[in-house]
């Protein structure tokens, strides 16, 4: 290491003390702070607005676009290949598949299963469908905006405040050095210097925030997007829906198969069911033997 970049690193530790002093003096309101004007404060009161707000929508869209922990566990663990990235409605759909499958398609409550089952895996692509263009339209766009154009506005508010520190460092030193000619004379030079940085900075720093409210418009759009794609899915899952309850209105309901428990027996009334409660023995071979917690039929 050669002695410039020796003697670098001390200006730098210099230059870090310095900041430190000053700023632990204007918290305990024993140095003076430059001041930016009103217009200066909105836009950072903006900028500070834009850039929580977005991170928060952020935070809430993408808790509610990965919402299957199911989902996160198994790509972790990978415990099934075949199966990792579906959704809980396609592992549904699975499970009522091979159970109707077990039952036996060409019975009803068989069908029933691999017909929800199949709509249920529809159900989980048109969401996966709908995260990934949710994604595309949204999130990644405005994750992209906060990683550039938000990290650089930050980058240079950061860097201004330290030329402010430097500043108003530059003002206590001249304010506190003797009448010493060349003392005074040096003191004097830095403030200008760190006047000049510091106005520099400033200008920067206000171009760049002056951009963030013309950002806006471009996180409308995606907002709109996100909105469109929102509806397309919820449009698909109503109509996936629709066609599956038209689908199961043929089947026999519970009350159809009470209706039908005795088809060659004339109509005698209201049918209910009925609840034994203790066991029952027949007394002859016109009664019936009830056990306690079986349901019965009666004719009222």
């Amino acid at each position: 290491m050669d002695m410039e970049n020796v003697k670098q690193i001390f200006r730098d530790a210099g230059t870090a003390i310095s900041r430190a002093v000053q700023f632990t003096e204007e918290k305990l309101g024993k140095a003076e702070k430059t001041e930016q004007d009103p217009n200066f404060e909105q836009l950072v009161t903006f900028c500070d607005n834009t850039k929580q707000n977005t991170e928060t929508i952020l935070k809430n869209m993408e808790f509610i676009l990965n919402s299957n922990p199911g989902m996160r566990v198994e790509n972790l663990f990978f415990l099934d290949k075949k199966k990792s990235g579906l959704s809980s409605s396609e592992y549904l759909g699975i499970a009522m598949t091979e159970a109707g499958n077990d039952f036996g398609p060409d019975t009803a409550y068989g069908s029933a299963l691999i017909k929800v089952g199949n709509i249920q895996q529809t159900l989980g692509l048109n969401q996966r469908e709908f995260i990934k263009s949710a994604n595309d339209c949204f999130v990644n766009p405005m994750n992209k905006y906060l990683e550039t154009d938000m990290k650089t506005v930050v980058k240079e508010r950061s860097l201004l405040e330290k030329r402010r520190l430097d500043l108003d460092a530059c003002k206590t030193r001249v304010r506190k050095t003797r009448m010493l000619a060349t003392t005074k004379v040096k003191a004097e030079h830095d403030l200008k210097v760190a006047q000049e940085e510091y106005d520099r900075q400033a200008e920067i720093t206000k171009l760049l925030m002056e951009g963030v409210p013309s950002a806006h418009p471009q996180h409308l759009q995606h907002l709109l997007d996100f909105v469109d794609t929102q509806a397309a899915f919820y449009l698909k899952c109503h109509e996936s829906l629709m066609s599956l309850q038209s689908d199961l209105s043929g089947f026999p309901s519970d009350q159809d198969n009470v209706a039908t428990l005795s088809p060659d027996t004339p109509a005698l009334g209201r049918i209910q069911q009925a609840k034994v409660i203790t066991s029952q023995e027949p007394r002859d071979a016109h009664d019936l033997r009830l056990s306690a917690g079986e349901v019965s039929y009666l004719s009222l």
